[in-house]
């Protein structure tokens, strides 16, 4: 049985355990790769906290898992702004932003696919979309990218992306049919097509 080595917040510390049940939830599900592993009980156990210590912070399991949608999209932004933020040329930035956009739901697959679920919502959800917008932008700026519609464009480039990140089942054997497949090559080869990169 897990036995908890959490160190008592001190007073008026709730937004500091609201957090940690946050960052215990998260783990909760990465740990798992189940979205279904989610409970209040199994997050407080995470947390090192009794289940109704929870309930000043969220009311119900559905206040808790907005929470970490929250969270995971700004993680996502903030991967794919470290990846911009990374490369002084715009087109190896947009290169390196589907990557990071990418590598993110790869390495986070229960929590990616719980993102983009029916009932999942984020106040700022679509940030990563404004951040890959303006990449573009900045390539049609400097004559990169002769793309003529940078908001259009940036849908089915984020389209694009969604598919190569829930695509990347290597371990399915009807996947497996497809031969080996340079899956970071193609992401390229898709942007680049997408935005009609020079």
């Amino acid at each position: 049985m897990e036995t908890s080595t959490r160190t008592r917040n001190p007073r008026g510390s709730g937004t500091r355990l609201r957090e940690e049940i946050i960052d215990a939830a998260i783990a909760l599900i990465d740990e798992t790769n189940d979205p279904g592993a989610l409970t209040l009980r199994g997050i407080a156990r995470k947390a090192g906290i009794t289940a109704p210590s929870i309930y000043p912070h969220f009311a119900d399991l559905a206040a808790a898992i907005t929470a970490v949608l929250a969270k995971s999209f700004d993680q996502l932004r903030d991967a794919v702004q470290a990846a911009l933020d990374g490369q002084d040329d715009p087109v190896l930035a947009l290169i390196a932003a589907g990557r990071a956009y990418v590598r993110f739901a790869w390495d986070h697959p229960a929590r990616y696919r719980l993102m983009f679920a029916d009932a999942g919502y984020a106040p700022d959800a679509v940030a990563t979309f404004t951040l890959v917008e303006e990449a573009i932008r900045k390539c049609v700026a400097t004559g990169a990218s002769a793309s003529e519609d940078p908001h259009t464009d940036t849908w089915l480039l984020w389209a694009a992306f969604h598919g190569v990140a829930t695509l990347e089942k290597p371990a399915r054997p009807d996947y497996q049919r497809l031969g080996p497949l340079d899956r970071p090559a193609m992401l390229e080869t898709l942007t680049r097509r997408i935005t009609r990169l020079a």
